[in-house]
C-alpha cells in the first residue's frame, strides 16, 4: 500500500508528467528517497499529448521570465535524452530537425525578429520570399511517449516509488509543517511534497487555502500517416505546427480551448487541424489520420510557471502552471526544485516564479 511505501519516504512528488518524473530522477540521484503519485497512469496527460516542440511557438511573444527557463532547458536536452537512452535503452528520439515558422493571416513576424534572436542568442534566418518564413535551426523535438517511458524506466532503476491511481485528496500540517497528504488510498506521511499536477495542480492547492491562476487549457491534435522523409524539419504557422517523427508519422497540433476539464474530441478540431496540414503540404491530403486526442495544458499568466514554496506549508513546494511549455522546461524546473530540497543555489533566478497573488507585470 502507498503508505507502507512511503514510510521509507523523503519527498512525495505528486503528478507523474515529465516535470514530476525528472524531478524524482534528480532528486533521487541528488541521494533521496522519492515517492511519485498519479491519479492516472504516469506519464499519461499534458506531457504525452503535446507536440514535443523543445521551444516558445513564438518566442518574442513571452517576457523573460519565461525565455530564461526555456534556453537554459534547450541546453540540456540532447544531454538529459542521451544519458537516458544509455542508461534505460529507450530512445526518447531527440531530433535537432529545426523549425520553420511561416508567416500567416493572425501572426506576422516582427521587422526587428533578427535583432530580438540575437540578444537571446538565436541564430534566425529571414526566408527571401512572399509569404515571410523565419527559420530557427536551434530547435529541436522529442518523442514524447518515449522520453516519458525513459524517464519513467529511470525512475525504477533507482528504487523510486511509482504509484498510479492514487488521486490527492488533501493535505495535513501541524502548525506549518506539512505532515502529510490524504489520498484515495489512505493517508502517506511524508515532511516534504511537490505538487507537479500539471492543469489539476490549482484545485489540489486550493486545499490548503492558497489560489494559483491555473486553468485547464485543452489542446486537441492529428496523428498523420506520413511517408518517410517527406518533411524534415518542424512546421509552424498561425499556432498550427506540424512535427514529422522519425519513422514517418506526422504531427498536426494544436487546438487552445477553455473546456474545463473534459478531455473529449471534435469534428471542428479535426477538420481545422487537417485543414492547416493540407494547406501548408498538399500531400497530406493523400494520408490517413491514424489517431485525434486532446490533452489539459496547466494555462497561466504569461505562460510564467509556479515553481516554489506554498506560504505557510512549511515543505510543501509547486512547480505547475507551465502552459505548452512544461515538457520543454522540466529541465530548468526540475533543476530548480533540487535547489529547494537540497538548499543549494539555484540555477537561475527563481524570484519571477514565486507564489504571488496578484503576480507583478512581467
Amino acid at each position: 500500500m502507498p503508505a507502507k511505501a512511503s514510510a521509507q519516504t523523503d519527498v512525495l512528488l505528486i503528478g507523474g508528467g515529465a516535470i514530476g518524473l525528472l524531478g524524482a530522477i534528480k532528486l533521487a540521484e541528488a541521494g533521496l528517497r522519492v515517492t511519485v503519485l498519479d491519479q492516472g497512469h504516469i506519464g499519461q496527460e499534458a506531457s504525452w499529448a503535446g507536440g514535443g516542440i523543445l521551444s516558445p511557438l513564438y518566442p518574442w511573444h513571452y517576457p523573460p521570465a519565461l525565455l530564461r527557463l526555456v534556453l537554459y532547458s534547450m541546453q540540456r536536452y540532447f544531454s538529459l535524452t542521451a544519458t537516458l537512452l544509455e542508461q534505460t535503452g529507450i530512445d526518447p528520439e531527440w531530433i535537432p530537425s529545426g523549425l520553420l515558422i511561416m508567416e500567416g493571416e493572425q501572426e506576422k513576424i516582427p521587422n526587428d525578429v533578427l535583432a530580438w534572436g540575437r540578444t537571446w542568442g538565436l541564430d534566425w534566418r529571414l526566408g527571401l520570399q512572399e509569404p515571410q518564413t523565419l527559420w530557427c535551426p536551434e530547435v529541436a523535438q522529442v518523442r514524447n511517449p518515449r522520453l516519458l517511458a525513459a524517464m519513467a524506466a529511470r525512475c525504477r532503476q533507482l528504487g523510486i516509488v511509482l504509484h498510479e491511481n492514487t488521486a490527492v485528496t488533501g493535505f495535513r500540517k501541524q502548525g506549518e509543517q506539512l505532515q502529510g497528504v490524504e489520498t484515495s488510498t489512505g493517508f502517506i506521511p511524508a515532511e516534504h511534497a511537490i505538487v507537479t499536477a500539471g492543469a489539476w495542480s490549482g484545485k489540489l492547492l486550493d486545499e490548503t487555502g492558497t489560489h494559483l491562476d491555473i486553468i485547464p487549457v485543452r489542446g486537441q491534435m492529428l496523428l498523420l500517416q506520413g511517408k518517410l522523409g517527406a518533411i524534415n524539419t518542424m512546421l509552424m504557422r498561425d499556432n498550427h505546427y506540424l512535427v514529422p517523427r522519425r519513422d514517418g508519422l506526422i504531427l498536426a497540433g494544436s487546438t487552445s480551448e477553455l473546456a474545463g476539464f473534459d478531455k473529449s474530441t471534435t469534428d471542428e478540431a479535426r477538420n481545422e487541424l487537417l485543414d492547416f496540414a493540407t494547406q501548408v503540404y498538399p500531400d497530406l491530403e493523400r494520408v490517413p489520420i491514424l489517431k485525434q486526442w486532446s490533452g489539459l495544458r496547466p494555462g497561466s499568466q504569461d505562460s510564467i510557471p509556479y515553481i516554489g514554496p506554498v506560504p505557510g506549508w512549511e515543505g510543501l513546494f509547486v512547480a505547475a502552471g507551465h502552459f505548452r511549455y512544461g515538457l520543454t522546461n522540466a529541465p530548468a524546473t526540475a533543476d530548480i526544485l533540487v535547489s529547494f530540497l537540497m538548499k543549494t543555489p539555484p540555477p537561475l533566478d527563481i524570484n519571477p516564479y514565486a507564489i504571488l497573488t496578484p503576480r507583478p507585470a512581467q
